[in-house]
Parts: C-alpha cells; structure tokens; sequence
C-alpha cells in the first residue's frame, strides 16, 4: 500500500481586494474636511515657525562662535547650520513633495 501524500492543486485566479480603492475622506463630511484641512494647516506652519526659529538660533551661534575667535566651535555650528538650512527647505517644499508623490501614485 503506498503512503497518502496530499498535493495542493490552485486553479482559482486570486483577485486583489482592492483594486480601484483610493483613499478618501468624503464620505465623512466637508466639515471634516474642513477641520482637517486646517489642522493639518496649523501643524505644518508650526513645524515650519519652529525649524526657522532653530535656524537662526544656529546662526547666531555661528555667528558668536566666529566674532570671538573659536574656530574649533565653527565646524560644529556650520554642520548644525547646514542640517538646519535642509529641514527648512524640506519643510518649505513638503506640500510640493507630497503632491508630487500622489501624482505619481495616480491619486490626483
């Protein structure tokens, strides 16, 4: 008598569930809408207030370490300052980002 070896045979075509889904707040109300619009709105212009602050504090600090003569302090403050000048940037361009990854994504 042989042994019973179960073999798997799969001859069904699996379908993605979500094909043609995108995500949309809609359904949920324009005053949701609305509200998150503006939140979102307010955290991105805070994020942005608060890496401008920081940057000019960098440059004071450079600016302090260069008029006293300590040179060995300037390096620091200058990668600080440079790390600093690319969070404002990429904070400045993050809409422009996004909306170009959603392009992409075919989303808009």
């Amino acid at each position: 008598m042989e042994p019973f070896i179960p073999t798997l045979q799969v001859t069904a075509e699996v379908k993605n569930p979500f094909d043609g889904v995108s995500p949309d707040i809609a359904p949920l109300g324009s005053g949701f809408d609305n509200a998150l619009t503006v939140i979102l709105g307010v955290i991105w212009g805070l994020v942005l207030i608060y890496v401008s602050v920081k940057l000019l504090t960098s440059f004071v600090k450079f600016s302090g370490a260069r008029k006293q003569g300590h040179y060995e302090e300037m390096g620091e403050h200058t990668d600080e300052l440079k790390r600093r000048g690319v969070a404002v940037i990429a904070v400045a361009a993050f809409g422009v980002l996004i909306g170009a990854v959603l392009k992409v994504a075919g989303m808009l």
